[in-house]
């Protein structure tokens, strides 16, 4: 009877210690994200924009989404895996945080990108942030290189047909090796379908990043006709857009998020039918590329250049004359700002 009772009364303890945890609310996980990037180049070529070999000072700011909370005690850590660059200055505060107010650190990070970066390459970086009501991680990139010049690239990889309630791809192949996007825009010369509505467009990198370019879009309209999706644009396709869509629009997600990725390879479109009844044909489309370019850093200075002013200050030339130093203060106060804005998507 006693190991009964005894057995009877674990099961209860048990039961009753699942059930309290079972109703336990799980840990509440901020909502902090990045919201843009101050870049101020500190040391390098002096064309402000992030590139292999500069010296860089990083204000990252932040956008709280707790409605009900200001996050107080806020300070911020920088590190990076990547090769690509090294952290100098790691730890800073940050003022208070309210719902919705971007906020950037008080302190800038200081960061050193590597002289063997590729230009172009997309840096990853990671702020732990330690608030009142607990830690978050905001993860960002730091883009590097300016966009060169565009060129068109068409896909021989047409027709497709759009299966009834199904995914098709359509490939353009980019030739050669090596380099980096810094700038995309999409051309739909032609998809026929007789309800546009089924659609949704996706745009798919060489390392498998993917963009959305519209879905849902036109209702019972029918095809694309001569449709550029372009981050330039003024307005998205929108519910009330009547097909064939035939101008420029800003696509449902920005085509900048694939910035950094291989320029060379298979990009690939993807049309999706979402439902039964209506087939269609991806008859011409094709891409616009920018290659990521980077400027060089200056030369170091010449031999006996203490003041890197480009004259010689007389020193060590074993002449046994006096030299005569000349100085002479440079700074860059050239910077930049990254990062993703909400838009109307329509």
């Amino acid at each position: 009877m006693e190991r009964r009772t005894r057995t009877r009364i674990t099961q209860t303890w048990l039961a009753a210690t699942v059930v309290a945890f079972a109703a336990a609310p799980a840990a509440h996980a901020l909502a902090v994200q990045h919201h843009s990037t101050i870049v101020t180049e500190t040391a390098g070529n002096g064309n402000g924009i992030p590139e292999p070999g500069d010296t860089l000072a990083l204000t990252e700011n932040v956008l709280s989404a707790e409605p009900d909370l200001t996050l107080t005690g806020v300070t911020g850590t920088l590190t990076t895996a990547s090769p690509d660059a090294t952290v100098g200055s790691v730890a800073s505060a940050y003022p208070d945080l309210a719902f919705g107010l971007p906020t950037g650190n008080t302190t800038p990070f200081a960061v050193a990108l590597s002289a063997a970066t590729e230009c172009g390459v997309a840096v990853p970086f990671n702020v732990a942030l330690q608030t009142s009501a607990g830690p978050v991680d905001v993860p960002f990139t730091l883009p590097t290189g300016a966009a060169g010049p565009f060129a068109a690239y068409d896909s021989i990889d047409v027709p497709r047909v759009v299966p009834d309630g199904g995914t098709v791809g359509s490939d353009l192949t980019i030739p050669g090796t090596g380099g980096r996007a810094k700038g995309v825009r999409v051309r739909i010369g032609r998809i026929t379908h007789t309800y546009d509505g089924d659609l949704t467009l996706t745009l798919v990198a060489p390392d498998g990043r993917a963009v959305k370019l519209v879905g849902g879009k036109g209702g019972s309209g029918q095809d694309f006709v001569g449709t550029v999706f372009d981050d330039a644009a003024a307005a998205p396709i929108r519910t009330t857009t009547a097909a064939p869509f035939t101008g420029s629009f800003r696509p449902a997600q920005p085509l900048a998020a694939l910035d950094g990725a291989p320029l060379a390879g298979t990009w690939t479109l993807k049309v999706s039918d979402g439902a039964l009844g209506n087939v269609g044909v991806i008859e011409a489309w094709g891409a616009d590329l920018a290659p990521a370019v980077c400027a060089p850093q200056p030369p170091p200075p010449p031999s006996g250049d203490d003041d890197g002013d480009g004259n010689d200050d007389g020193h060590g030339d074993g002449d046994g004359q006096h030299g005569h130093g000349h100085g002479h203060g440079h700074g860059h106060g050239h910077g930049h700002q990254y990062g993703h804005r909400n838009r109307d998507r329509g």
